[in-house]
């Protein structure tokens, strides 16, 4: 049977080089997309909706009609975003850790929430290239150091920009040991990549890299983790807001710190 089905599927495989197959990508409800962030200075929401899939991905759907509001929980304070255009909304506020947020989006006469919890400041102790020899290669990691703060759980969202543009991200936990030292490692390249030059993942000479780091709360965790894990499992993230809204809100408070790639300074 084994044997069978790898002849049915290389015939068809070559059947499909001989002539083009026609997909029919049907048109779907279009849904909508929220992006809404709480900092030390500003409530920010963008709003857009899904697209088709042979629409141009250049071209977004922006929603300027929608009621973007922000509340404190156990507060009477509570607040409406203005619209600027674009799809995007805004408050100046200033956040404080330990508060939780709720943040209501109407939008044809559908309530859809979801809330977040500001954390403490992270605390960038190191951050720097290391080489380490893994099987016949010597690959380079960005190694990066945290404080973790001693009295609550802890989640983070980190994400390395290389002249600009984002080069590697990710989320990390701590649950189980606060207080201690967090390490997380980015794979970057190998010295063989590196010596060919034919990777975009190589770094060069001179290249500017600056890292944020971000205090989220487990629902920003559970949203990002999810979104990290898409590519392998093809389904959506888990949902962050309600009433079917695609999206995330989250509260946080950020460190960033920069460096400039100098292949010698490397240990």
């Amino acid at each position: 049977m084994r044997k069978a089905s790898s002849i049915v599927l290389a015939a068809l495989l070559l059947a499909a080089c001989e002539r083009e197959i026609p997909i029919d990508y049907h048109s779907a409800q279009p849904l909508y997309v929220t992006e809404m962030t709480l900092t030390a200075g500003e409530v920010c929401a963008r709003i857009t909706t899904t697209q088709d899939m042979d629409e141009n991905t250049a071209t977004r759907h922006f929603v300027d009609d929608a009621t973007v509001t922000i509340r404190e929980e156990g507060s009477e304070w509570t607040d409406t975003l203005t619209y600027r255009g674009q799809g995007r909304y805004t408050l100046p506020y200033i956040g404080e850790a330990g508060r939780e947020f709720v943040a209501d989006v109407i939008i044809d006469g559908r309530h859809h929430t979801s809330a977040s919890k500001m954390l403490s400041e992270p605390v960038i102790t190191s951050f720097e290239f290391v080489w380490q020899d893994m099987l016949s290669e010597q690959v380079l990691f960005a190694d990066l150091r945290l404080q973790d703060p001693p009295d609550e759980n802890n989640y983070y969202f980190m994400h390395i920009y290389r002249n600009g543009t984002g080069y590697r991200w990710a989320v990390m936990r701590d649950t189980s040991n606060p207080g201690g030292e967090l390490k997380q490692l980015f794979t970057c390249t190998t010295r063989r990549q590196m010596d060919k030059d034919t990777d975009s993942d190589v770094l060069h000479e001179g290249d500017h890299l600056r890292l944020e780091v971000r205090s989220i709360d487990q629902r920003s965790y559970d949203y990002l983790y999810s979104l990290q894990l898409m590519s392998g499992s093809g389904t959506n993230p888990v949902a962050n807001f309600t009433g079917g809204m695609l999206g995330y809100f989250s509260a946080y408070q950020q460190a960033e710190t920069t460096l400039v790639f100098h292949l010698a300074d490397i240990n």
